[in-house]
């Protein structure tokens, strides 16, 4: 186990707001990280942050071992679906192919290894039989699977994942975290969700996003720890702490 990510004490927001205060987080590269928290609190700019499009107002972020000289291939991002345009005329091979657009550049054409390793992956994620779709076709499962494999197609250490259960069934919501669970092996996962009852069962540790960063060793949290950040997930009355329960929740 190594550390590919430092983040440390970092400070970061747009104009005079503060979003982020003091936020520390070490990364290492068999993590599978669930992120937390309300909406406001932070778990956007915290990504903005790793991804370095928020250059954070104090503090430091520095990037481990490949990570430091080969951040866009190193780092796979799935952004939330409502972001994309699908009306946009491109098929899911284009999609995926964009992937690797960083090693082969804007005005390059890409190689045959590039367009195996993007049938590869399209074979692995199990969308060979739409790549040459439009994606204005695609169902939201099917255009979040698209999503996931351009994200991994360059092989990146660090994979981070925007809400990606929004708007897609239940049916692939676990599939997609079955998929998850398979690429974990091969490298770090963080995933932003409110769906904290499902990624209980895959995440390994779980860090709550609300200004400040309070971080779990576990995917396990307790009442008493939810009661020292204030984070209202999903609200379900519990006591006086609202929360999302997770897994077993001893009381």
């Amino acid at each position: 186990m190594s550390k590919i990510v430092e983040i440390k004490s970092v400070f970061a927001g747009y104009n005079d707001e503060i979003i982020l205060k003091d936020v520390s987080l070490d990364i290492f590269d068999d993590d599978f990280i669930g992120i937390i928290g309300p909406n406001g609190g932070g778990k956007t700019t915290l990504l903005n942050v790793i991804l370095g499009l928020l250059k954070p107002l104090k503090g430091s972020v520095k990037f481990c071992d490949d990570l430091r000289t080969d951040r866009n291939n190193k780092i796979g991002y799935l952004p939330q679906q409502n972001k994309i345009d699908k009306k946009f005329p491109i098929t899911v091979k284009d999609v995926v192919l964009s992937g690797l657009i960083y090693k082969s550049g804007f005005l390059s054409r890409h190689s045959k290894a590039d367009k195996l390793k993007t049938d590869n992956t399209l074979e692995r994620i199990g969308i060979c039989n739409i790549k040459n779709s439009p994606i204005g076709e695609l169902s939201g499962g099917q255009m979040q699977k698209v999503l996931l494999a351009r994200a991994i197609v360059s092989s990146p250490r660090l994979l981070i994942l925007d809400e990606p259960n929004t708007f897609v069934d239940n049916q692939f919501e676990g599939e997609l975290y079955e998929i998850l669970n398979e690429l974990n092996k091969e490298m770090a996962i963080i995933i932003v969700t409110h769906d904290v009852g499902t990624i209980s069962s895959y995440v390994k540790t779980i860090a709550c996003v609300n200004r400040s960063l309070h971080y779990h060793k576990s995917n396990k949290i307790s009442e008493e720890q939810l009661a020292l950040y204030d984070c209202p997930i999903k609200l379900i009355t519990h006591g006086d702490v609202p929360h999302t329960v997770l897994k077993k929740h001893n009381h």
